[in-house]
């Protein structure tokens, strides 16, 4: 089986603990035998090439994104959660501003995609250059299973002060809070479910949808809506508590 780690986005990291090379380099430690890609925006690319002076990365313009992701037609929703995120995020004009960018992690992702053989693969993890890893975690069965059942498994810590140590799966099932929704702090899926073509489709019409709403809809939902998430074990470096950067 091969697997190719695929990291996008932001080259930047929040912590003052830890920075872009140490989170890099603790994402090996768990996906020691895999392809590692990267792909990151022109105005990071002093800071990646001084990072990581042997990686090669693909650098590409900040998307520019024409419509707000929050705002799409009622009859192109395609979560049960769309209604109450839009209106939590649409209470604040600085979280309305923030939250305009969240489709652009779908395009990089594909863009990268693009770049790379990706039917030589088997499964495919794609995570963040701010992504934080518990150091006890174990992602070799999900990797696994995502082989042997074609199915997505999906990793965030979303109680960041409660639940990073321990796992728990959430509810994915049609009805289930969690079956239209896609945890993105590390996502683990079979190479063969992401259809580029797709994503940039909705992103033309508009409809591409944000956040882990987007992941849902461009990863699940075209192959069965086949997910599980998982609570725990992975965070953004800002949400990680000062005892978790040790080791």
């Amino acid at each position: 089986m091969k697997v190719a780690v695929l990291i996008s986005g932001l080259c930047h990291s929040k912590a003052p603990q830890t920075n872009v090379k140490r989170n890099i380099e603790r994402i090996r430690r768990f996906f020691p035998s895999s392809d590692f890609f990267f792909a990151t925006y022109t105005q990071f690319k002093d800071t990646f090439e001084e990072n990581f002076p042997e990686e090669k990365c693909l650098f590409v313009d900040e998307p520019k994104i024409d419509y707000h992701p929050y705002s799409i037609d009622k009859q192109h929703w395609e979560s049960n959660r769309y209604l109450e995120t839009k209106q939590f995020i649409m209470r604040s004009p600085e979280r309305t501003k923030w939250a305009g960018h969240h489709t652009k992690q779908h395009l990089i992702h594909s863009y990268l995609c693009d770049t790379i053989d990706i039917k030589q693969y088997d499964v495919i993890v794609r995570a963040r250059f701010d992504t934080w890893i518990w150091d006890k975690a174990d992602f070799s069965p999900f990797i696994k299973s995502t082989h042997t059942n074609q199915t997505i498994n999906a990793f965030a810590a979303t109680k960041w002060q409660k639940h990073f140590e321990d796992i728990r799966e959430f509810d994915s099932k049609p009805g289930g809070r969690h079956h239209n929704w896609l945890l993105d702090q590390l996502i683990i899926y079979p190479s063969s479910f992401l259809d580029t073509s797709y994503v940039y489709k909705l992103h033309e019409e508009k409809r591409l949808h944000p956040a882990e709403m987007g992941w849902y809809q461009i990863l699940s939902r075209p192959n069965g809506s086949k997910h599980k998430c998982w609570d725990g074990w992975v965070n953004h470096d800002k949400h990680i508590l000062t005892k978790y950067f040790k080791g």
